[in-house]
């Protein structure tokens, strides 16, 4: 069986990121399901994982220990930290990544970027699908992060990404992306976007595969 993990980049609770990964992880594993579409050879049997970043073995706070750098370690066991090490052994069990992340000041969340700083063997070549959201759809954010993970990381980036508009109501008033029930219809529009980024990651997956 493959597995593809949805990282979600904003640690806020309440916040729109955590209903927008309720609403996008059933639509991810639907879209794996789909035996009629590309890649289904290799990506038919996969089982979509949500990492929630305020769960444990995230967050996992400041690189502090001085002793090495991620470079030096290409086994996932030998990190001497327990919560990188227990991170780092889950990332090389994936096959796939769709990252969700909103735009904060014109970029990725600071602890999105220390989540990815800790590691660095265990993501390379790794295939992702770039998710953001934000008032404007986070497209400075999707920026950034591409070159980041296409970069530095030397992941595997689909060239199909999403960009979700947040309404206004959303990015700056009172109300959120509910975590239950039907999402809003302004998100389901979205769903075609998704699939045909999905597409892509299959594709990416199976070659590697």
């Amino acid at each position: 069986m493959f597995k593809v993990a949805l990282l979600l980049g904003s640690l806020r609770r309440p916040g729109n990121g955590i209903g927008i990964a309720s609403w996008l992880t059933p639509v991810l594993r639907e879209a794996f399901q789909d035996y009629r579409t590309a890649g289904t050879a290799c990506t038919a049997n996969t089982n979509v994982v949500f990492v929630d970043p305020t769960k444990p073995p995230l967050p996992l706070g400041p690189l502090v220990d001085g002793t090495h750098v991620p470079f030096d370690i290409r086994d996932p066991t030998k990190h001497p930290n327990p919560s990188v090490r227990d991170f780092a052994t889950f990332v090389s069990s994936v096959d796939g990544f769709v990252v969700l992340s909103p735009e904060y000041n014109g970029s990725y969340p600071g602890e999105l970027k220390n989540t990815f700083d800790h590691l660095y063997w265990e993501w390379r070549s790794k295939p992702v699908i770039v998710v953001t959201y934000g008032g404007g759809g986070g497209t400075r954010c999707a920026g950034l992060l591409r070159s980041l993970l296409g970069g530095s990381m030397k992941m595997r980036v689909a060239e199909e990404g999403v960009a979700i508009k947040l309404p206004r109501s959303h990015s700056g008033g009172t109300e959120k992306v509910p975590t239950e029930g039907p999402a809003p219809d302004w998100l389901e529009a979205y769903r075609p976007e998704v699939l045909k980024a999905v597409e892509e990651l299959k594709r990416l997956i199976a070659a590697k595969a």
